[in-house]
């Protein structure tokens, strides 16, 4: 059936009449819209459309709008104090939710030697504190769930540990990034060595006084 531009703009403007009743925001912007004549062009009620929904956003309550996430923590800019509070966040939240909840047959124990997948995994831990915030809507934990995760999952978490774990007996010439030794759980959480690392990449970071004497 062919499209009837009169006829849609004016079952548009009867709903418009409608909200005016609740929204008197919308009277000004009724008024532009009156002087508009899309009958010779699809591209006129395209416009009229913008301009009606962008009207009722605007009218939306703030507590309806969905906010979007905090800004992702930055390694790149923490002094001492700030890294060693992204450590310890980034380290409890993989060890009591991450690993034993989703990632425990992937790991590897010397996943915080890997500085790429430490800067994937501080997004992912955001976007999951993000998603189950107390008032957050279900729609946040899906999106975690069905494209977040997976996707760090298979793209990075995997391959970053391609070398790392158990040595392959029948590859006995292949020279692993960091070996597991045969008798110790290459699924571990830790080997051992991630307290030291952390002091160690701690004292590698400028202090705060270093970090404003630098931007100032």
């Amino acid at each position: 059936m062919a499209i009837q531009p009169e006829r849609m703009l004016t079952v548009l403007a009867g709903d418009l009449a409608v909200l005016k009743e609740g929204f008197g925001a919308l009277v000004e912007r009724i008024g532009k819209l009156e002087g508009k004549d899309p009958s010779t062009s699809i591209a006129g009620i395209h416009e009229a459309l913008a301009d009606i929904l962008e009207s009722i956003e605007e009218l939306r309550p703030a507590s309806e709008k969905e906010d979007g996430p905090p800004p992702t923590p930055n390694w790149a800019t923490a002094d001492q104090d700030r890294a060693r509070e992204l450590w310890k966040w980034l380290t409890d939240w993989c060890r009591s939710t991450l690993h034993p909840m989703y990632a425990r047959e992937h790991w590897r124990p010397c996943w915080y030697e890997h500085p790429q997948l430490r800067i994937q995994l501080t997004w992912l831990a955001h976007f999951h504190d993000w998603a189950y915030e107390p008032k957050a809507p279900p729609p946040r934990a899906a999106e975690w769930h069905l494209r977040w995760w997976p996707q760090l999952r298979d793209q990075i978490l995997i391959p970053e540990f391609e070398g790392c774990g158990h040595k392959d007996a029948s590859k006995a010439d292949r020279v692993m990034l960091h070996e597991v030794p045969i008798e110790e759980d290459q699924m571990a959480f830790e080997d051992g060595g991630l307290h030291e690392y952390i002091d160690e990449f701690v004292k590698l970071r400028p202090t705060k006084a270093e970090m404003a004497k630098k931007s100032g």
